[in-house]
């Protein structure tokens, strides 16, 4: 069974600007199927904003790895689902952190370690990880498991 992924916008956005670096990494191996990607539409809508504003150079990059991605694309949760978050994260990461919660991804990963602290992780039972340690990780995993067959 290969791992559930929920990503933030900020993985997208970094994988689609950068030809290195983790978040471009994380993109690859759910490109090899290796890893299942999970996002809302909120996400998706974060992204390409983000991306048209700040580096619009890689608007064509964002939709070649949506083209081909096989991305698992969830709704955006109701406020009456997401409120119970609010007072641990800011009202604008509280669907987001919903939605993660309600696929109960193996790992969420995301860049925003301002708002997806420990306490955030230890509130909701995700595992949060930037996405240099889920490499790390993934790429560990799989040495083992051809290591012993």
């Amino acid at each position: 069974m290969i791992p559930t992924v929920f990503i933030d916008a900020n993985i997208l956005i970094a994988g689609s600007a950068s030809r290195t670096g983790a978040s471009r990494v994380v993109l690859a191996q759910a490109e090899y199927g290796m890893i299942q990607l999970v996002v809302t539409r909120q996400v998706l809508d974060e992204t390409e904003r983000n991306i048209r504003l700040k580096f619009p150079e890689a608007l064509p990059v964002l939709f070649e790895h949506l083209s081909y991605l096989k991305i698992q694309i969830l709704d955006d949760p109701e406020l009456e689902q997401y409120a119970r978050w609010l007072p641990i994260i800011e009202e604008k990461d509280a669907p987001i952190l919903e939605a993660a919660v309600q696929c109960t991804p193996d790992y969420f990963l995301t860049l925003n370690s301002k708002d997806f602290t420990l306490a955030v992780a230890e509130a909701t039972g995700l595992l949060i990880l930037p996405p240099g340690e889920f490499v790390q990780r993934i790429r560990y995993m799989f040495s083992q498991h051809f290591r012993l067959n």
